[in-house]
């Protein structure tokens, strides 16, 4: 659409653009409305794609630098005011009576440039960086919070901690908490819900190293042991791998029943599968594996994606805030 605008000079030689000043839009400017569709677009799409969107569905046409540009602000100002939130220290008295809690890490794609002079563009290598996320459910709701850290594992473990704090955390809540095996995943739960409940590690994340461990073409041999650890009997799955584990000197990686007997051997204290079932606890963590896929991997982790790390955060907070259902409340206030 095309407009031609009249426009007055005063006695100072100043133009006046009453038609802009009453419309509230400038040249080469963008309204709030097509600020937040552009950024919600460039928060699920590339920037090329998302200015497409925005041509197909609304007929304004936007470039895919503008785009950019406006996703990233935002993005970025999503992200400072999700740090700037307060740690927890004090629990309210009363909340869930229990929440599902996990955490983990996904490596991202990074772009660093180097700081000779030249063309940095030349200098730059891609290398895989951790990203963590933390994923907190009230037991019966479909309603997920998301917390994302770029930073060590303490400030990791102090998202975990909101995100569970904002799924009814309180000081009558009973905890289930659940991650794949890391040291760093047990520590954080030891250091902020070691007193308000349980840590378990992954059913399917042993089973991957049952699965390597087993006898060529017994899978009845792996079912069984599945079933011995479905009902704590640890020991049995040891002793059962222990017949088998491989001469010292094996290499690792022609070594899978030792790591498997080593895994097991170490991790026994987190592996009470027989209560978590008689309480309709889950086992598994599907839902930090589905947090990964919503948060990161669908946008971060493209095809040809590598982000500079400040972006990649920017991104990662944002599509967390959206996640938890904080979009409305800050179109509202911006």
């Amino acid at each position: 659409m095309r407009i031609e605008e009249r426009t007055w000079r005063t006695a100072h030689c100043d133009y006046l653009r009453l038609f802009c000043k009453n419309a509230r839009i400038t040249q080469r400017g963008c309204s709030r409305r097509l600020q937040r569709l552009a950024c919600d677009f460039g928060l699920e799409h590339s920037f090329g794609k998302a200015a497409a969107q925005l041509r197909e569905h609304h007929a304004v046409e936007l470039s895919k630098s503008t785009a950019r540009l406006l996703t990233l602000k935002h993005a970025a100002n999503l992200r400072e005011a999700q740090l700037k939130r307060e740690k927890v220290r004090v629990l309210p008295s009363r909340g869930a009576e229990r929440i599902i809690t996990e955490a983990d890490g996904s490596m991202l794609p990074i772009v660093e440039c180097g700081n000779a002079q030249g063309d940095r563009r030349k200098q730059r290598t891609i290398t895989w960086q951790e990203a963590r996320l933390a994923a907190a459910q009230k037991q019966g709701e479909a309603r997920v919070h998301y917390a994302v850290s770029f930073g060590d594992v303490h400030e990791t473990g102090e998202q975990w901690a909101r995100a569970t704090l904002d799924a009814g955390w309180a000081a009558n809540t009973r905890i289930h908490a659940l991650g794949d095996g890391a040291g760093w995943i047990e520590e954080q739960h030891r250091v902020h819900f070691a007193r308000h409940g349980s840590y378990l590690v992954d059913f399917f994340h042993v089973c991957e190293y049952l699965s390597a461990a087993a006898p060529p073409g017994q899978e009845r041999w792996l079912e069984k042991q599945k079933e011995r650890l479905k009902s704590n009997r640890h020991d049995q799955v040891i002793a059962e791998l222990e017949k088998r584990v491989e001469p010292e000197g094996t290499p690792e990686e022609n070594a899978p029943v030792r790591a498997a007997h080593r895994y097991l051997g170490n991790r026994t204290h987190v592996m009470d599968y027989q209560s978590a079932l008689e309480q309709d606890l889950p086992i598994g963590s599907g839902l930090i594996e589905s947090a990964h896929r919503h948060i990161f991997q669908s946008r971060l982790k493209i095809p040809g994606a590598a982000w500079l790390r400040t972006t990649a955060q920017d991104i990662a907070h944002a599509r967390a805030a959206r996640a938890n259902q904080l979009w409305d409340s800050y179109w509202g206030q911006n």
